[in-house]
Order: C-alpha cells, then sequence, then structure tokens
C-alpha cells in the first residue's frame, strides 16, 4: 500500500512539475529494459565469473 502511495505522490509531483504522461512512460520503458538486462543477462554471467574464478582458486 505504501508503495502505491508513492507512486501515487511521484505522479502528482511529474504532473505538477510539467514532465508530461508521455515521458513517464519513457522513463518506466528505460527502467524496465534496464531491470531485464540485470536480471536475465548480467547476474547469470557474474554468476559464471564468479564460479570460474572459484575453480581457478580451488585448481591453483
Amino acid at each position: 500500500m505504501l508503495s502505491f502511495l508513492l507512486a501515487l505522490f511521484l505522479l502528482w509531483l511529474f504532473f505538477k512539475l510539467g514532465i508530461g504522461i508521455i515521458k513517464i512512460i519513457a522513463f518506466l520503458f528505460v527502467i524496465v529494459i534496464t531491470a531485464f538486462f540485470f536480471t536475465y543477462l548480467l547476474l547469470p554471467l557474474l554468476a559464471l565469473f564468479l564460479v570460474g574464478g572459484l575453480a581457478w582458486a580451488a585448481i591453483r
């Protein structure tokens, strides 16, 4: 509920500052794309590097 109130407050604040709905939607789209990138592409790559580093340290 608190996050919903925060979202409503942010929408109200953006409209008061004169930022249009198109800019808000574009910004949210960029946030979703960034979250998708970090979740599905970067984290498995970091996990592979971690496993490789641990294996290299164990073998060495």
